[in-house]
Formats: structure tokens, sequence, C-alpha cells
């Protein structure tokens, strides 16, 4: 048995230029992320051959099935499909899904489970993978097997965890350089965000969608988003500028998102965060996407409790930053062994 916990993300600046529909173009594509102590939880095993059924997935619904066509859930069932051995097909697996916040809600919960997943089906194979082997492959299973409509941000901050500024090339390549800042410089940050949920799930991929469509009319918007990157990152490595400076910052990348499409954005989220500016809030955006999901506010201290307030009936999260992405937490290679020797059965 292994279980594997990988973080979700909190992305501030370049949403949108990492999408392969914009940097291949080519134009230049860079995010500025962060992981958080929010966690999506993938606990895998092999399955005893003593069932009526081979595969069990236990998600959002519990699915008991014969073999991997039947399997509903998109990325298990695709990701058996394209890595396992044979002998992965004849014992059969059980997958089950844990999560600390809702899916869907603009915290990469999707790329963090397809990472998940593949750290723990590669992991119960004795394979040691690297953080840039499970981004890359994570990207190649939903971008181009499953043929989602999404960027390339979530993968690699799930998989490598931290502060980072991801940089993307031309041909899809990607580095990721980790934002030293001073611990005093970390707290100021942290303490300054604030996490609301809206209360309405989404589908990412159909408002990427939207947003591809028009990257051709929406260039000015992408390279400023762009160019927010740079500008977010010499804030917080220099000491002496006010960390303001990173709210306000966020202020004008969100003017920016919404101008991409209408459907990043509704009334009641626009009426949310005019009142947690209101109240002394500096910047936020809504993350992921769009459309729902996740209000983040940068807000000074002193100002918390106002913004708290004025988003009363909104859930509060608190969160802290986190540092070592997709992590095997349990590896018990002997809760199998005393079932593997059982007649194997092929799909």
């Amino acid at each position: 048995m292994i279980v594997v916990r990988t973080p979700l993300r909190v992305s501030f600046f370049g949403g949108g230029t990492d999408h392969p529909a914009w940097f291949s173009r080519p134009e230049p594509g860079a995010v500025l992320s962060t992981t958080i102590d929010k966690y999506i939880y993938v606990q895998l095993r092999r399955l005893p051959a003593m069932f009526e059924f081979n595969y069990r997935v236990a998600w959002g619904m519990l699915e008991e099935v014969k073999t991997i066509n039947e399997i509903q859930h998109p990325v298990v069932r695709e990701m058996l499909r394209h890595y396992a051995e044979d002998i992965d097909r004849a014992t059969g697996y059980e997958v089950i899904y844990n999560a600390d916040l809702p899916s869907k809600t603009g915290l990469g919960s999707s790329s963090a489970f397809t990472v998940s997943l593949l750290n723990a089906y590669f992991g119960n194979r004795e394979r040691l993978c690297s953080k840039a082997f499970l981004a890359r492959e994570a990207i190649n299973l939903e971008q181009n097997i499953l043929k989602e409509t999404v960027g390339c941000q979530d993968q690699i901050a799930a998989a490598y965890g931290g502060l980072n500024r991801i940089d993307f090339q031309t041909d899809g390549q990607f580095s990721v350089t980790p934002l030293h800042i001073t611990a005093v410089r970390r707290k100021e940050l942290e303490s300054s965000l604030l996490l609301f949920f809206t209360g309405f799930t989404r589908s990412a991929e159909a408002i990427e969608k939207l947003k591809v469509a028009r990257f051709a009319d929406k260039t000015e918007q992408l390279r400023s988003i762009y160019q927010m990157v740079d500008e977010g990152e010499r804030i917080l490595l220099d000491l002496n500028r006010p960390i303001r400076e990173f709210g306000q910052l966020l202020n004008r990348a969100w003017i920016e998102k919404r101008r991409l499409d209408e459907s990043v954005s509704n009334e009641f989220i626009d009426e949310s965060y005019q009142a947690a500016m209101a109240a002394g809030a500096l910047g936020g955006k809504l993350l992921g996407a769009g459309g729902g999901g996740f209000l983040l506010m940068f807000a000074p201290p002193e100002r918390h409790e106002a913004v708290k307030a004025a988003l009363a009936k909104l859930p509060f999260v608190p969160f802290k930053m986190e540092r070592q992405g997709s992590t095997v937490v349990l590896y018990d290679p002997e809760l199998t062994s005393n079932y593997l020797t059982a007649t194997a059965r092929v799909n």
C-alpha cells in the first residue's frame, strides 16, 4: 500500500501564459505561485484477487468494475490504460481519493490528483520519480492523453511544491526557480493573504477554452500579465520595497484577467471583491480559471477583521505556504504481500 499527499496551489501572477496555445506562438510564459498546506491524498494498493471486481475507485462515487475501460474516473482510467504493465492489469488496483478542500475551486486540485496518482502508481512499482518527471508526465496525461484544454502550471506546482517562478519555453520545456525570500518576508506575505470560498464550483476546462479561443485578440493583456511575474518577483526579493506593493500588483493583475473573457468573473464575485477592497484590502484575485472557486485577498493584518466582516457570508479558510510538493507519506509493500500470489485475473 502507498499513500501520497500532494499540495494545492495559489497562483499569484502569470495565469494564462502557461498554456501551450500561448507560449508556442511563440510568446514568453511564466507564473509566480506557491503551494499551500491543503492537500490531495491518494491511497493505492494492489487489489486482492478474490472479489467480484478487479478495480475499485473511491472518489465522488464508488466504482467497482472488472475492466479498466469501465472505470468512469477519466484520470484513473487513462493512467492505467497508458502506464499499467501486464502484471498490473492482471491483479487490479484500488484507488481512494480524499481532499482537504472541494475540487473545481481554482486551487489546482485536478492536477494535484493527477500528480498524486502517478506518484502513487510508480511508487507502488518501486520506481523513484523526480519532481520533473512527475510534472512532465502529469502534463502529458492531461493535455495529450485526456486532450484537456489546460495549462502547465498546476502540475509543476503540485509536483515541486514551494514558492516558485516557473518559466515555459516554446517547445513545452519548463524551468522552476525557487524564490529564496527571507523568513521575515515570507511571514509578511503569509500574514497578508486571506482565502475565501465563493461557494461556486466550475469547470476550469470550459472557461479555459473560452479564454484560449481569444488569445489572438488578447495579446496586450497576456503580455502585461507575463510582465507582472517579473514585477512580483522583484517586489518579494527587494526588502526595501513594502509588501503592500505585492497586493497592489495583484489588483492590477485581476483587472487584466477580467479583460480576457467575461466568464472569468460574475456579479457576485465582483461585488465581493469590491466589498473587500472597501474594507481595506489592497488587491486580490479569483484563483484558477475563473467563474467561481476561491477568492484570494491581500490586506494588511490590521485590516483582516474588517475584510472578514465584509465577506462574512463567505467561508474563510486559513492557510500557510508549504515547501515539499508531492510526497509519499506511507509506503508498506508488506501490506500486499499476503495476496499477490493469488490467481491472477486477466481483463
